[in-house]
């Protein structure tokens, strides 16, 4: 009976832990508020091309640069996923009260993408296989503005075990508004989270993630 109960157990957390692992974090820098009266349209920044890494693999970076490039195509830097993107923000500063605008725009909006290699340390049980704790931390240590990445660890839950190191792709988009007079950045919303082994998936999340990051842009009519 105990050992039924402590399988039961084991499923609970794995089930918990892939939960955790499919959930996006949210962060923003920037002004509290922002104001329709200074701001009243916005226009998209010229979208550019991802330079493709070059010269040899000598070390971790040089990898990850590569990784980065590949990895980014596939889930964010690819027309479906662009467009994307683009619709979800539109639709989400137009419910704010600012329009879309061609040119002379009070803002330009400007997004960005990565796609690192996430570490997570798992507590593996001797008698039924499963893991009791967790934890999360960065891989190669890419700087992505204003956070760099490269060692932090998240809270766990504790427990007995032999732990292991296991790898899965991060996906980081950043949404920034700059106030075209003075070319400075005004506000920027970050969305990151544990990226699906399936492209498509993200890809479809990608309106969610857009609007749960300008849920954080607080507006006034101030």
């Amino acid at each position: 009976m105990n050992k039924l109960l402590n399988i039961g157990l084991m499923l609970v957390i794995i089930t918990a832990l892939s939960a955790c692992g499919t959930g996006y974090r949210y962060y923003t820098a920037g002004n509290d508020e922002i104001s329709l009266r200074q701001y009243k349209s916005f226009t998209f920044a010229p979208t550019l091309r991802q330079r493709k890494p070059d010269g040899p693999l000598n070390d971790k970076r040089d990898l990850g640069n590569r990784l980065n490039y590949v990895n980014n195509n596939r889930y964010y830097n690819n027309p479906q996923a662009m467009q994307k993107i683009k619709d979800a923000t539109i639709s989400s500063l137009q419910s704010k009260g600012l329009s879309l605008q061609d040119g002379n725009a009070d803002l330009t909006v400007r997004y960005a993408t990565l796609v690192d290699r996430g570490t997570r340390t798992s507590y593996y049980t001797p008698y039924y296989g499963g893991f009791y704790g967790w934890g999360l931390g960065w891989g190669w240590g890419y700087r992505f503005s204003p956070f760099m990445y490269g060692g932090w660890g998240g809270p766990g839950w504790g427990g007995y075990g032999y732990p292991s190191q296991e790898h899965f792709k991060e996906g980081v988009l950043s949404i920034e508004l700059i106030d075209n007079r003075t070319q400075e950045p005004v506000w920027i919303g970050y969305g990151s989270g544990e990226l699906s082994r399936d492209p498509q998936r993200v890809i479809a999340q990608l309106p969610k993630i857009v609007e749960d990051i300008f849920k954080r842009l607080p507006v006034t009519n101030n």
